[in-house]
């Protein structure tokens, strides 16, 4: 019995990989921008943009939906197919859900510094980026388990289950 082959395109695996990457850098600068304002509250340059106030959100909601969330897609579009032995379901939703995910940390980018937001301890960011967050998230759901039901192994890997429950668990406490 001759083995089946498979192809995986990781194009996309790419991508939200070396956007964990970068946005983890540029994370974990402010970060340290914060840490240092800690102890020479000078460092603000006297900007408003720059002052402690602003830039803690900036890195927590950096971290974690920059960094965070880009790792967690990363491994999610990795092992998906892996585990079902199918591509995904739709290569044209996982560019708009790549690329509308960058738009959302670039809006966080933009509008924590500019003191715009809901001022609720991690959950700063104004009610556009939330609704943005939740379609975007919708859009990833339905590849994800459109990919779920067009599988080509019957098995349902215990990764799987993990990922679906973490889908609904992100839901349900972003709305």
């Amino acid at each position: 019995m001759e083995l089946e082959k498979f192809y995986y395109d990781n194009r996309i695996v790419k991508q939200f990989a070396f956007a964990t990457i970068l946005w983890g850098a540029v994370g974990m600068l402010v970060g340290l921008l914060a840490a240092v304002q800690i102890y020479l509250p000078a460092a603000n340059f006297n900007l408003p943009i720059t002052t402690f106030g602003r830039v803690r959100p900036l890195h927590t909601n950096a971290v974690i939906f920059a960094f965070v969330g880009n790792g967690i897609y990363t491994g999610v579009y990795y092992m998906m197919p892996r585990l079902l032995k199918t591509s995904m379901w739709s290569k044209g939703l996982g560019n708009l859900h790549f690329w509308s995910w960058q738009l959302i940390i670039v809006a966080a980018a933009i509008t924590l510094p500019l003191g715009l937001t809901q001022g609720k301890e991690y959950a700063e960011l104004i009610w556009p980026i939330d609704i943005a967050i939740t379609l975007v998230w919708v859009i990833f759901g339905i590849n994800m388990f459109a990919t779920i039901l067009t599988r080509r192994e019957r098995h349902l890997y215990v990764a799987i289950w993990f990922i679906i429950g973490t889908w609904v668990t992100v839901a349900l406490l972003h709305i």
